[in-house]
C-alpha cells in the first residue's frame, strides 16, 4: 500500500527523475483525498506554508501522527517511513522535522 511518495507543496513541483512515484498534494484537502485513495505513503516531502489562512505542513504532520497512534493498521506509518522538509520557512521546517523525528524515535523505542 505504501508504494508512493507524497510531495506536499502549494506551488513547487517534485524533483524529476529521482526514481520516486510522486503524487502531488497542494493543500490539506488534496492530502486527505490522497490518503483516502492511496493510504499512507512511505515517503513525504513537506512544505510548511500551503497558502494564506490554510492548514500547514505541520498540521498535516500532526494529523499523520494522530492517525498512527489511532491503532488502525490501514492508516499507520510504515516501519520504513521517511520524510524530508523542503520548506523555505526555517521555523516551520524545524517544527515539522523535530515533531516527526521525536515521534518516530519514541515509536521505534516502544516497538
Amino acid at each position: 500500500m505504501h508504494q508512493y511518495s507524497l510531495f506536499i507543496d502549494d506551488e513547487r513541483e517534485p524533483p524529476r527523475n529521482d526514481g520516486r512515484n510522486w503524487i502531488v498534494a497542494r493543500d490539506w484537502e488534496d492530502v486527505m483525498m490522497c490518503l483516502r485513495i492511496h493510504g499512507i505513503p512511505g515517503y513525504i516531502s513537506f512544505d510548511h506554508d500551503l497558502g494564506e489562512d490554510k492548514h500547514t505542513g505541520y498540521d498535516i504532520a500532526k494529523f499523520l501522527v494522530d492517525l498512527d497512534m489511532g491503532g488502525d493498521d490501514d492508516f499507520a506509518l510504515p516501519e520504513d517511513f521517511d520524510f524530508y522538509v523542503h520548506s523555505q520557512n526555517p521555523v516551520g521546517k524545524l517544527n515539522i522535522e523535530k515533531y516527526l523525528e521525536n515521534y518516530m524515535r519514541i515509536k521505534t523505542e516502544n516497538e
